[in-house]
């Protein structure tokens, strides 16, 4: 969608609900994940550089994300999620990212709770402006992302965010974006038409084409302008409505 049809909707009232991602969305890792990684896995014996982390970060989560990584609890989509489907899924990641740690169940613990922890997350600067407006303006709010149950932790520890009242996690709801039971589940429990509901996120596969795929509408949120889309904006702020700038 063109942003300029996004704000006429958000005008109009015709969105019931402003379904947000979390993860370059609304928060941000506070260290970096490749930094976080880095100095807990120096914590047990790593010589990775952060660098390091960072490219063996991004390719063992890629692969988590579109293969049957090794150990996976059986099942037979790669979009299934639970509970012990995505602690086996990061555990299979720290062991990818961090080869050299003495002691990998440590290890993977000690990153397992950090990025639990509300402290090591911080949301973007503009974030209270635009959740603040859009509850004035009577929008409901939720989240939809692919963290896991954690995310509740962090949210709790974040007033900021305290206006959203619905978070669909994908741990609980059985699947990961972009399957269409995702977006399926969050319709249903929404209780409006599709087309009332606008999905804002970082990830056009995961936050944009499965979206309206499920008939909602979406807008990709791209701060680095790196994908040269004309309806991609590069602030939430350009999503407030006429009377709110």
């Amino acid at each position: 969608m063109l942003l300029s049809d996004v704000r006429d909707r958000l005008t109009s009232k015709q969105f019931k609900w402003v379904v947000f991602d979390a993860v370059g969305t609304l928060i941000q890792p506070e260290p970096s994940v490749a930094r976080a990684y880095q100095m807990i896995g120096a914590q047990h014996g790593s010589s990775l550089t952060v660098a390091e982390a960072s490219e063996r970060f991004r390719r063992a989560f890629r692969r988590s994300e579109t293969e049957f990584f090794p150990n996976r609890p059986q099942s037979d989509s790669v979009w299934l999620s639970s509970d012990a489907i995505e602690l086996a899924r990061w555990r299979w990641i720290v062991e990818e990212v961090l080869p050299d740690v003495d002691n990998l169940d440590q290890c993977f613990g000690e990153l397992w709770n950090h990025f639990a922890h509300p402290a090591s997350w911080s949301c973007f600067d503009e974030v209270g402006t635009i959740l603040n407006a859009l509850t004035d303006a009577g929008f409901r709010l939720a989240i939809a992302t692919n963290f896991d149950s954690r995310l509740h932790s962090v949210c709790a520890g974040h007033p900021t965010l305290n206006s959203i009242e619905r978070r669909f996690v994908s741990s609980e709801i059985g699947y990961r974006k972009p399957a269409p039971q995702f977006y399926a589940s969050l319709i249903q429990e929404c209780g409006v038409a599709p087309n009332q509901i606008l999905m804002i996120g970082d990830n056009f596969a995961h936050d944009v084409a499965g979206p309206l795929a499920s008939d909602m509408a979406a807008i990709l949120l791209d701060r680095g302008l790196t994908r040269e889309l004309p309806d991609a904006i590069r602030s939430l702020l350009q999503l407030v409505p006429a009377g709110h700038d």
